[in-house]
């Protein structure tokens, strides 16, 4: 019977720890996306207008390999916005982008700190749709044209230990993404999300 209670012990010391290095987080951001040939392209028109800045959510499952190592998953939701009007006809559109990413990160712990400094890269895939809403005399339409592509993303970071297995969590972060066409009609015509992030946010330790 010892035998036994040492064994279940034994395993169950063993899932504590293995879940122990499991950890989620959830971020919200503000984002820098130029989106320049785009931007080119709507100087064109009249009364045109185009967001840079956007905001954006980031959920991250974080694997610890050893003790400075991570591995991460994470999901994040982009969009922003442009438009513009001329005569009796208007243009909206929004671009949204869901990068699915798998990465690293490096920690430099010290142990004289709650604070933890971090540097991470990932490569990306790409979900990617633009809407088209026409507005004219002669009704209004709505289009979407979706297109995937690949993507990669560079950061650095920061932790700080709140209380137990909870930390506040904030990072920069430069995101990569290949151009898309703007529908399916204007080869000519590119759309970038690419662009620069400020998140914060939680991370949890799932114990």
């Amino acid at each position: 019977m010892k035998k036994i209670l040492c064994l279940v012990f034994i395993v169950f010391s063993i899932n504590i720890n293995s879940q122990s290095k499991i950890s989620l987080s959830v971020l919200g951001g503000y984002n820098y996306i130029p989106m320049e040939n785009f931007s080119h392209y709507l100087n064109g028109f009249s009364n045109s207008d185009f967001d840079k800045f956007s905001f954006s959510g980031n959920f991250k499952l974080q694997y610890n390999l050893e003790d400075r190592h991570n591995i991460f998953l994470s999901s994040e939701f982009i969009s922003t916005n442009a438009s513009f009007s001329g005569g009796f006809v208007s243009v909206i559109w929004t671009f949204e982008a869901i990068p699915v990413t798998i990465g690293y990160e490096y920690m430099f712990k010290n142990s004289d700190t709650d604070w933890t400094p971090y540097l991470g890269l990932g490569i990306s895939y790409v979900l990617t749709n633009t809407e088209d809403k026409y507005l004219g005399d002669d009704g209004t339409s709505v289009t979407n044209y979706k297109e995937n592509t690949f993507g990669f993303e560079t950061k650095i970071g920061i932790e700080k230990v709140l209380i137990e297995n909870l930390f506040l969590v904030s990072e920069i972060k430069y995101r990569f993404i290949g151009d898309t066409k703007l529908n399916k009609y204007t080869n000519g015509v590119e759309t970038n999300l690419s662009g620069v992030c400020f998140l914060i946010g939680l991370k949890l330790a799932v114990l």
